[in-house]
């Protein structure tokens, strides 16, 4: 870029130079006076020579001999034009110096704030213990490091002394330097995090173990309260309170050696303080509930008696009242916790003791209510199985015959389905009378039976599903069966008619034998497909594959006959029209030319495109109708030439009478016009056909 903006420089002052040479100054070097200027008539150009554009007037004699340096309008333009080019080029060298001196800056500010950490850091190197030893020791060699590497970057950048014009080496400058500070700069704020860590964690410990230690204190006065109040010895409470005071104690004494472990003890120790406050404040709540559990515990009691009287429940399987006797026992284990002040098993026994309660209720009304649905129920499962039972009677016999009939992997599957199904009824039906004896009032075991009798409607479910399945199964063989037999017939019908066709319109076919060979290839596969199709175990896919020999093989023969028949239509017509022209055009032109000549050729014409058509060449046949068009043509033609000497000799008889007079010239029109009155309706008729 250097040595562009120098050449672009050298090349305006090489043009500025030339153009001072072309208008040299006087001898003397001293600029002259102007001389009195001309008679205004003398200097005006002639008046038919067009005005030139000012760039193109030369300059004047007088500009030359006063000796001024003139620039011509092509270098102004081109000086104009690289001024711009001149701007932006010392624009961006001038930027890319300005971002220099901004990463500079950014790098002085680096390096403060990294010298700064460092001097914070200091009373703690050499002087810390336990956990904030290790962080001290590795953030002061990392702060070690980047006070190196930052200062170094700082003189690179102050020393380093690249033109402004050479965009290239210093835009790689720029980037290089500024990654490297990106990454001096993200290395600075993890090691400034785990200074300030340090540096906060012994900021705020004091104060923190201050308020701890009065919350501490506030804890033990509620829990002293609470044994004066209740006469609660509160055992376990004071332990943890002592506990925690030794806990405060460590921190306090590892506060200036250690002040991130420190900070680590003191949030045990106020997490456990939480949980030993939350317990005194819950002595009150607990020793209410315990106080409120006898009422609980008479009207759950009751709740049990009124069902079992209503239902006339025996409760031989299930134990409301042992539930009840157990909540009261556990109730005093409660009270017994709580006097020690140990609020964690009290509140898994306050649990226990309400889920007590809440299932001595739940089971009494589930059982009453299994004593009003299990009847309901067995009623159910007993018409299902009348139903099932009533529907495996109308399908067994389907299913007889489908494995009689049909191939065993049309069935297999089915079949073992089915006979799953089967076992599971029997099964049902066994268990259905030790259902029945466990929901009658002797035994009165709802439970079981409920289990036994959603287990025993799911299975018949699955039942009913599968009879559904297999009867939608048969019938899909059975439909696929008749679809197979329909598309035999079909076919065959369509080969019997294709054949009446041959035989009715006597179709003759390139192969002499070609519809023997179809008929004995059809006739193969119609037996072979009987054979299939009425000799059990069917096998449907190579039934369904024969089908579609026999029913590709039909649709082509059909397809052939249709075309050999099309063909001999179209031969037929060609011949009938082609006999047709010939009779039109011979009883037109018999009276004018010799019709004999044409009788030989058209005879052998139609001898051979009889004997094309007998023999089933319709193609050809059509082609060689082509001949009798050509004979025919031929006789017009000769037709038309005997009209044209006929007109021509009645013009030779005008012309030798028009020149015998006036009445001989008459009479001859009057020939003439009875002459041409026969040659025009000739013409005529020619123009008809």
């Amino acid at each position: 870029m250097k040595k562009l903006l120098l050449g672009v420089m050298l090349a305006l002052g090489l043009l500025i130079h030339q153009n001072a040479l072309a208008d040299p100054a006087p001898a003397s070097g001293v600029l002259s006076e102007k001389p009195p200027a001309e008679p205004a008539q003398a200097v005006q150009p002639p008046a038919e020579k067009p005005q030139e554009p000012p760039s193109a007037v030369p300059a004047p004699a007088d500009a030359a001999q006063s000796g001024e340096i003139t620039i011509s309008a092509g270098t102004f333009f081109l000086v104009l034009g690289m001024v711009p080019v001149l701007l932006v080029v010392l624009g961006c060298g001038l930027v890319c110096k300005l971002r220099v001196g901004w990463l500079r800056r950014k790098a002085r500010r680096l390096l403060v704030n990294v010298m700064s950490m460092s001097e914070e850091l200091r009373p703690y190197v050499g002087n810390a213990e336990g956990s904030t030893e290790s962080i001290v020791k590795q953030a002061d060699e990392q702060l070690a490091n980047l006070t190196v590497a930052v200062s170094r970057r700082l003189t690179v950048l102050t020393e380093t002394k690249i033109f402004f014009l050479r965009f290239i080496k210093l835009s790689r400058f720029i980037r290089d330097s500024k990654g490297e500070l990106k990454r001096l700069r993200a290395s600075f704020k993890e090691v400034h995090a785990e200074v300030r860590r340090v540096l906060e964690a012994a900021q705020a410990l004091t104060p923190r173990l201050q308020r701890l230690a009065g919350q501490r204190a506030a804890a033990e006065a509620e829990a002293k309260s609470r044994t004066a109040e209740l006469a609660f010895p509160l055992t376990q409470t004071y332990e943890e309170l002592e506990r925690l005071r030794q806990e405060l104690g460590q921190a306090s004494d590892t506060a200036r050696l250690d002040p991130v472990g420190a900070q680590r003890i003191a949030s045990q120790a106020e997490a456990r303080l939480q949980s030993i406050s939350r317990d005194v404040k819950d002595i009150g709540v607990y020793l209410n509930e315990y106080r409120a559990f006898p009422g609980r515990l008479d009207e759950s009691e009751a709740k049990v008696t009124k069902l079992v009287e209503q239902h006339r429940l025996i409760l031989l399987h299930i134990d409301p009242y042992g539930s009840l006797a157990e909540a009261r026992r556990l109730s005093e284990d409660l009270l017994e916790e709580l006097k020690a002040g140990g609020l964690e098993q009290v509140r898994a026994t306050a649990a226990q003791v309400n889920g007590l309660l809440k299932d001595a209720v739940e089971m009494t009304q589930r059982h009453a209510a299994f004593r009003r649905q299990n009847p309901k129920d067995i009623q159910h499962v007993q018409k299902k199985l009348g139903e099932y039972r009533t529907t495996d009677a109308a399908l067994a016999p389907a299913f007889a015959r489908t494995r009689q009939y049909y191939a065993q992997e049309h069935w297999e599957d089915m079949w073992a389905r089915y006979r799953a199904a089967e076992r599971h009824v029997q099964q049902t039906e066994q268990r259905l009378p030790e259902v029945k004896r466990q929901s009658d009032d002797e035994h009165q075991d709802y439970d079981t039976a409920r289990r036994t009798l959603d287990d025993m409607l799911a299975r018949l479910g699955e039942a009913e599903e599968v009879q559904r399945q297999c009867r939608g199964a048969i019938e899909q063989l059975d439909r696929v069966y008749g679809s197979l037999k329909s598309r035999q017939e079909q076919a065959w019908s369509a080969l019997e008619e294709a054949v009446r066709l041959v035989k009715q319109n006597s179709l003759r076919f390139p192969v002499a034998d070609q519809v023997d060979m179809v008929l004995a290839r059809a006739d193969s596969l119609h037996n072979e497909l009987n054979q299939r199709l009425f000799v059990p175990p069917y096998r449907l896919a190579a039934i369904e594959q024969h089908v579609g020999r026999l029913t590709d093989l039909v649709n082509e023969f059909a397809a052939s006959v249709k075309q050999r028949l099309d063909q001999k239509r179209q031969a037929e017509r060609a011949f009938g029209q082609a006999q047709s022209s010939y009779r039109s055009a011979r009883a037109k032109v018999r009276s004018r030319i010799e019709i004999r000549r044409f009788e030989g050729p058209y005879a052998s014409v139609i001898q051979r495109v009889e004997g094309l058509i007998a023999r089933g060449n319709y193609i050809e046949a059509v082609n060689e109708c082509h001949d009798i068009d050509k004979i025919v043509g031929e006789m017009k033609r000769l037709y038309h030439r005997e009209i044209e000497e006929e007109r021509r000799a009645a013009a030779a008889r005008r012309a030798s009478a028009s020149s015998s007079g006036f009445f001989g010239s008459s009479g001859s029109s009057r020939t003439s016009r009875t002459s041409d009155d026969d040659d025009g309706g000739g013409d005529s008729g020619d123009e008809d056909e």
